[in-house]
């Protein structure tokens, strides 16, 4: 059988958890996503006004409610400023 060496004054290795938010989210991210969340508020609060053949229900809160998850909802997530590059 083959004998394990082990060092004495080895540092033990620590391992370190970061959070995936703090990689890839930035500030930017978090006020799309709560511009995006109002957004979506806003939109059922005009689907729910009275009378139900209004131009609000039937026009106004369904596209603000598309724009809200076809655009606002993964431009917030997917959304990472490109980094500029230092010129020396």
């Amino acid at each position: 059988m083959a004998k394990v060496v082990r060092k004495k004054n080895q540092a033990k290795a620590v391992k370190v958890f970061a959070s995936p938010f703090e990689i890839y989210w930035t500030k930017n991210n978090y006020v799309l996503l709560i511009v995006s969340v109002l957004a979506a508020v806003a939109g059922y609060y005009f689907l729910s006004v009275k009378p139900w053949n209004s131009s609000t229900s039937l026009y106004l809160a369904p596209l603000l409610l598309l724009v809200v998850y076809v655009v606002l909802f993964p431009l917030s997530i997917l959304y990472k400023k490109k980094e500029s590059k230092e010129q020396e």
